[in-house]
């Protein structure tokens, strides 16, 4: 047993970078821990769905506990179950929030939300008009770092199920030691405003794609679910800022072009379902004649005025625009 404990530590410090490795060590053996769970599981599955498959129906949930540790690629892996017929979007959020009971005024420092009271105080008046609490300071919310959504195939790329993540993180400072921080990720998104945006319609003699119909862009700030003293209200809530409706088509790069959309001196900003959240997007700033040398990736979609939505990001995203 002495042997197998040092085989053991030896392993999970080779898997750390040697600096501040108990720390790495202990997230290390809980990672360990909850992969041999994971997989316990999964086998127990498989033997049930084989000794009894009629009675066998698998959670079409989202897999993590908690997207406290989702801070890793881009890209999302996607997930294996089907998709219902009826299900064209699912979105998924982790089942614990990231920041629990979080003031409303660190969601205006932290996220950015500055018209977070009166975009709540307007959803609430809109969608419960019952409700007799007013939002305040006081109040305190579950914050989320982001939402999962999958989608059908598009049938002019792959048969798999499509997949994205909208996240809205604030700026992780860099803790003690060799820590570091990461910087915040407010992410652009397509959202329905409303309308249930047109699917793929693949025949013989047409193709068509008209997703963008209807659609507008917003900067998600916050993922957030409503606390209990306002009421039961089951779905989670975003709150978005608002670009300008998508303009004619630039004669030279053939993008549409928008801008930040503000109201009263302020940004227009909404509290919207998650379920509104089509699929993230891709802005590019207008450069002009000179490039402001003080842009950066952190501060250039409050510093520039007017951009385009990129349709070349990714190749799903130019076949939904250039296709028509």
């Amino acid at each position: 047993p002495e042997q197998l404990h040092i085989d053991f530590a030896k392993e999970v410090y080779r898997a750390s970078n040697k600096r501040d490795y108990e720390e790495q060590m202990a997230l290390w053996l809980q990672r360990q821990e909850a992969v041999f769970l994971r997989g316990s599981y999964l086998n127990w599955l498989l033997e049930q769905s084989q000794s009894a498959p009629t009675n066998f129906t698998r959670d079409r949930g989202y897999d993590s506990d908690s997207d406290s540790e989702m801070e890793g690629p881009d890209t999302v892996p996607v997930n294996t179950l089907p998709i219902l017929p009826e299900q064209r979007t699912v979105h998924f959020l982790a089942k614990t929030p990231a920041y629990p009971q979080h003031l409303v005024q660190h969601l205006v420092t932290a996220h950015g939300a500055s018209m977070f009271l009166p975009a709540l105080k307007l959803f609430l008046r809109n969608h419960m008009p019952h409700a007799i609490i007013t939002p305040g300071l006081q109040d305190r919310f579950d914050v989320f770092r982001q939402v999962v959504i999958t989608a059908l195939p598009n049938p002019l790329i792959s048969e798999s199920p499509r997949q994205w993540r909208v996240r809205a993180t604030p700026e992780v400072l860099p803790g003690c030691g060799c820590k570091p921080g990461s910087p915040a990720k407010f992410d652009m998104a397509l959202t329905s405003n409303g309308i249930q945006p047109r699917t793929l319609e693949v025949e013989p003699s047409k193709i068509h794609v008209d997703i963008l119909l209807g659609m507008r862009v917003g900067q998600v700030r916050v993922i957030f679910t409503l606390p209990r003293q306002f009421g039961t209200y089951s779905q989670a809530l975003a709150y978005i800022e608002w670009f300008t409706p998508l303009r004619e088509l630039d004669h030279s790069s053939g993008l549409h072009q928008l801008s930040c959309s503000t109201r009263r001196l302020h940004r227009n900003a909404v509290v919207i379902h998650i379920d509104e959240i089509a699929r993230p997007c891709h802005l590019i700033p207008r450069m002009g004649q000179a490039v402001d040398c003080g842009w950066t990736s952190a501060n250039v979609y409050e510093s520039a005025s007017d951009f385009y939505l990129n349709s070349f990001i990714d190749l799903d995203t130019f076949c939904m625009s250039a296709i028509d």
